[in-house]
């Protein structure tokens, strides 16, 4: 009979600092372009009748010695009745035996790790002193994307695009009550015409943005591609760097499907993070980052949870 130790949302946000999560996922990239720890392939499916896309990603990192799976997806419709798009949960297995310890909430997970690895992204490929930022989404991911950047950058003004206004508006008055300057923008080119950063949250299956709209110096995180179809960027004008986390989920889940050819790619961020390529290099380029999620990160940051709320003896044990 397995003992799975059960941490619920309230506990995890518990026992993690974004600044944890941004070492332990930053630690993850890096570890994965080293060949330390596999991704096994992603399952990602759209359920129609039910209007959601059903996603299984797992992975195995051989010097933590974790191995898991999160399990969830997008349902579209669950705002209309109050909740998260966004589902999914985290199980760890013990890599020597293959049975379950641990079972987290993942709605949090997802969120903390994609905003770490959007934060990190910027952190090597914008502008340091940058203190402009362009939200485009208003949702979930993009307040999480914000407060990422946040740790990292002096930022001052904060303009928000989204196709939907009465999103746009809430989210501009939130980032107006925290001190910083925001404004709605009528459009995502106006948005972004004047930022140092711009980030992408949507689930579009159009492009909302054109690559040519961009400023010299201009990074891009580009988080809302995940499933095959979706596009938020038209690639008019190819950017000086373009960076994704892993090309081969990138290429076919991501922003750069179909769009540019492998030869295009600068690097995996785990290519920077581990010193093996250079970040930005000039303060006139223009960077993007393609971020698809790869199980890694969740993994890597679940590990950590785990490791601490068993050294702290919180969360609930259950028998299997």
């Amino acid at each position: 009979m397995a003992k799975v130790l059960v941490i619920n949302q309230e506990l995890f946000a518990e026992m993690l600092s974004f600044r944890e999560a941004m070492e332990t996922v930053e630690l993850a990239f890096s570890q994965f372009a080293q060949g330390k720890s596999a991704v096994f392939p992603s399952v990602r499916e759209k359920i129609g009748e039910h209007n959601g896309i059903y996603s299984i990603k797992s992975a195995y990192l051989s010097e933590e010695s974790a191995i898991g799976l999160k399990t969830g997806g997008f349902w579209s419709d669950n705002w209309q009745s109050g909740k998260t798009n966004h589902q999914s949960v985290m199980l760890l297995l013990c890599p020597q035996t293959g049975e379950p310890t641990c079972l987290l909430d993942a709605n949090l997970l997802t969120a903390i790790r994609t905003a770490a690895a959007g934060a990190i992204a910027a952190k090597y490929l914008a502008r340091q002193k940058s203190k402009s930022v362009a939200l485009i989404g208003a949702g979930v991911q993009a307040r999480a994307q914000l407060e990422g950047l946040l740790h990292l950058f002096p930022l001052e003004t904060v303009s928000v695009y989204s196709r939907t206004d009465a999103s746009a508006a809430r989210l501009t008055e939130e980032i107006t009550r925290m001190g910083l300057g925001a404004r709605q923008a009528a459009s995502a080119q106006e948005a972004v015409e004047q930022a140092d950063i711009v980030v992408t949250t949507t689930p579009a299956f159009s492009p909302v943005l054109k690559s040519s709209w961009l400023r010299a110096g201009t990074h891009v995180n580009a988080m809302g591609s995940d499933t095959s179809g979706k596009r938020e960027i038209e690639l008019d004008r190819l950017p000086d760097k373009l960076v994704c986390d892993w090309w081969e989920q990138a290429s076919h889940l991501g922003e750069l499907q179909g769009q540019p050819s492998r030869d295009s790619l600068f690097a995996e961020l785990g290519q920077i993070t581990s010193k093996e390529k250079p970040g930005r290099q000039s303060a006139s380029e223009i960077t993007l980052f393609d971020s698809t999620g790869i199980a890694v990160q969740d993994l890597s940051v679940a590990a950590f949870v785990y490791r601490k709320a068993k050294e702290t003896g919180k969360g609930m044990y259950v028998d299997l």
